[in-house]
């Protein structure tokens, strides 16, 4: 902007000149000084401009994420009847990736999401897309992006053999191990995919063992608040999160691999915060868990996770009748006053062949128990099949385009056996032909990733 004001000005006084030029060599001259004069200007701002660019590229480094989809839903009912509502489903994940060294001791990240289904713009959002932990990872129909994740890595003692992090603020809680197995790419996220996923804000306490513990080995305490209940209702209390993970590897092993064990306790937990003043802790929920992966062992990779989870209801009940569930509706319970725990437990397993340096094939299974319940409130998949009280498996090719994107078809086929999946609110009951609930949905898909 000076640049163009002194140009301006320069013009201007050289314009002027010409009043008093003796002949018309004389302005030709002049005419021919403003115009390299001109040229040297913009030169210099577009070298400023690189250089400025530069220096903010320095500071954050910026990647992209981005997800086109094609999904073809069918849902069978336990009567029979499979109404088709939509022949196919167009959607868009978008993710914008930034890193940042502050300084040698601190770091940040950061992503923002939208995903949004073609064709959609309204203001008016779902309820359950409104909870904190969807936001940007809930198809959803308005393309706004939302903070997924926001954190500062501070090192707390830089050099030292037992290196110790502070990571704050909004957490890299969603994509973990093993969904980077399907999708051929890098360890996305921390925490068991089985059990965990979707955004979330806390502070995390990382320790490096592994000058105690031969093999890399991380120690992590996990605390936070995913529902503030005072927010809402004066007499509620704030749900908190408190975790323990232990993430281990062995020397002996040559391929990349991980171990991780933890555990969670839950207090607290909200029947609904979009309930507002009418909403009440419903109890406590804990899931502990084990998993391992390992890749290229000879084309294949595998992974095997369990978890376990267990309910523990205050006696508290909600008013759900509204949504269509029975009159009172409480932790893993339909009964007023229930207090007895409730136990749950799931498996999934997967396997990946990398044919060659193209193609690849891959097939996962789980299966969850009647009252299994875990934190994927916004999975990374379409159809949430980690969250299912039943079995689910799902089988796939996948194409490598380049180094930075690849498509994959799939097939997903859930055979629900409870009701009630993904949901922490009411009883799970089994499904019967005269139950007034889904017991079959398929998706057939196809991705276009890229991450770049």
């Amino acid at each position: 902007m000076k640049n163009k004001i002194l140009l301006s000005l320069v013009t201007a006084s050289v314009l002027s000149t010409q009043v008093y030029a003796n002949n018309a060599d004389d302005i030709k001259l002049l005419k021919a000084q403003v115009n390299d004069l001109q040229a040297y200007i913009e030169e210099v701002e577009e070298t400023l401009e690189k250089a400025e660019t530069k220096i903010l590229v320095d500071k954050i480094k910026l990647g992209l994420g981005m997800r086109v989809e094609a999904n073809n839903f069918d849902t069978t009912y336990a009567d029979g009847s499979s109404p088709k509502y939509e022949d196919i489903v167009y959607r868009t994940k978008l993710n914008i990736n930034m890193k940042s060294k502050i300084a040698d001791n601190l770091k940040f990240s950061g992503r923002l999401s939208s995903y949004k289904n073609w064709g959609d713009s309204n203001t008016d959002r779902a309820a359950m897309a409104n909870m904190d932990s969807r936001q940007g990872r809930t198809p959803d129909n308005n393309s706004v992006l939302f903070v997924e994740r926001a954190y500062l890595d501070w090192s707390l003692n830089e050099n030292s053999d037992y290196p110790m992090y502070l990571t704050i603020g909004r957490q890299a809680s969603s994509d973990g191990p093993s969904y980077q197995i399907k999708e051929g790419t890098a360890r996305k996220g921390t925490y068991d995919a089985l059990a965990f996923d979707g955004a979330a804000d806390g502070i995390v306490f990382t320790a490096n063992l592994n000058k105690v513990l031969p093999g890399t080995t991380s120690f992590r305490v996990a605390y936070g608040t995913p529902n503030n209940g005072s927010t809402y209702n004066s007499n509620m209390k704030d749900t908190t999160v408190l975790g323990f993970f232990i993430d281990k590897t062995c020397e002996k092993i040559s391929q990349e691999h991980l171990i991780q064990i933890y555990t969670v306790k839950s207090k607290d937990l909200m029947a609904n915060p979009d309930f507002g003043t009418g909403d009440k802790n419903i109890g406590d929920l804990d899931i502990s868990g084990a998993m391992f992966e390992i890749q290229n062992v000879k084309g294949f990779d595998f992974f095997a996770h369990y978890s376990y989870s267990v309910a523990k209801p205050n006696g508290e009940t909600v008013n759900l009748s509204t949504m269509g569930m029975t009159a009172t509706e409480g932790l893993l319970t339909s009964t007023d006053g229930d207090t007895e725990e409730k136990t749950g437990h799931a498996i999934w397993l997967g396997t990946r062949y990398n044919m060659n340096k193209i193609w690849s094939v891959g097939a996962e299974y789980n299966k969850g128990s009647q009252n299994w319940f875990s934190y994927t409130l916004a999975p990374n998949d379409s159809i949430n099949k980690l969250a299912t009280r039943g079995t689910a498996t799902e089988i796939y090719v996948s194409k490598k385009i380049n180094k930075y994107a690849n498509v994959r078809f799939g097939y997903v086929d859930i055979d629900y056996d409870y009701t009630g999946s993904a949901s922490w609110i009411g009883e799970a009951r089994k499904i019967t032909s005269t139950t007034n609930a889904i017991k079959e949905k398929t998706n057939t898909y196809l991705t276009f990733n890229v991450l770049f």
